[in-house]
């Protein structure tokens, strides 16, 4: 056979070879969301340990999503802490299957994005963002058996507030709240969960911390209703309706200082949020979504989180997103400025 005739053999070949490589893997990248989800287990993966309100949003979560997805997968719930979020949103980013079987329940990423980079692998605007359950309602909270009785005794005593580590909201509405109100107290990190903080306030090794209200509404009860921690200061853009009585740092900020915790309150609805990876086909992005969406409307759901004591005050994906341009569009200056207060 001539040199020419059999170079187009083996041309042919390999086309005939791509050609079916093509068609053998179009199934697969068109496999409906029914068809990929079902008879699946498919993991809801959390950036804390067990314990506390992040665990109790998560369980709950886990035990009606599933129904709400085409196929109709099991849902199992995974911790990977570390980095107030950041290893478990790096995870998911980068190495996870992009295949839509990891969910993640975010923390604050937009927000540690821009004001504690170091470490940060996730780009916040490419994730796929499903929605946010939630905005998280943190508030200074303190034992009743610590010198702190009033908002000038936070302000005036020596004592040690607690936190997870510096990219976590603890530390940074505690420090915050620190420039603000030139406070003395010292905050010390490290703690890895709520309950672990929880745990540490009673036994007297910190006077208390900056933790969500949900913390106490559904992981303990008793402590508000024996009134064993006492409350001064939201960290919301409104105030608490359970706490009318108790200011927002916003409102107790001067007038200059005043954007920079209505800027991190802006970010607290991604502290209760739920994202896909960047990779994730846009039509099981979408199957997602909608089962979000339908979650939230779940009278089953909806009765099994207010019987937990859980908040649930919905948004879509699109206004999640729109918050989103919120904090990451603020300009560097804004960003060193508020980053300067915490330090």
């Amino acid at each position: 056979m001539p040199h020419s005739a059999h170079g187009r053999v083996i041309l042919a070949r390999v086309v005939v070879a791509v050609a079916a490589l093509a068609l053998s893997a179009t199934p697969l990248a068109a496999q409906p969301a029914a068809d990929f989800y079902k008879g699946k287990s498919i993991t809801l993966l959390m950036g804390t340990g067990p314990g506390a309100s992040y665990d109790m949003y998560g369980r709950t979560i886990a035990e009606h999503l599933g129904r709400h997805i085409p196929g109709r997968p099991n849902i199992v719930v995974e911790h990977m802490p570390g980095a107030g979020g950041v290893v478990a949103a790096n995870h998911i980013y980068g190495p996870a299957p992009q295949d839509g079987s990891r969910l993640l329940l975010t923390h604050a990423l937009p927000l540690i994005e821009r004001m504690s980079p170091k470490g940060v692998q996730y780009e916040s605007r490419k994730l796929q963002w499903l929605g946010s359950y939630d905005a998280i309602a943190q508030m200074m909270a303190i034992w009743h058996e610590a010198p702190v009785k009033s908002l000038d005794d936070l302000k005036n005593g020596e004592f040690v507030v607690g936190s997870f580590n510096r990219t976590h909201f603890s530390y940074q509405w505690a420090m915050l709240t620190k420039h603000i109100l030139r406070a003395n107290y010292r905050v010390t990190t490290g703690y890895p969960s709520g309950n672990h903080l929880n745990l540490a306030m009673e036994r007297g090794e910190v006077a208390g911390w900056t933790a969500s209200w949900e913390s106490f509404a559904a992981g303990r009860p008793d402590w508000l209703r024996d009134k064993k921690v006492r409350f001064f200061v939201a960290y919301t853009l409104e105030r608490l309706r359970e706490l009318p009585e108790v200011p927002t740092l916003a409102e107790l900020a001067p007038p200059e200082q005043r954007a920079m915790p209505e800027f991190i309150a802006s970010g607290t609805p991604f502290a209760r949020a739920l994202a896909v990876g960047p990779g994730v086909p846009k039509d099981r992005v979408a199957a997602l979504r909608k089962a979000f969406d339908d979650l939230m409307a779940d009278q089953e759901f909806l009765a099994l989180a207010a019987k937990r004591n859980l908040d649930i005050n919905p948004r879509n994906a699109a206004a999640t997103n729109a918050l989103l341009d919120r904090v990451v569009g603020a300009s560097p200056e804004f960003v060193a400025r508020v980053m300067k207060a915490i330090e």
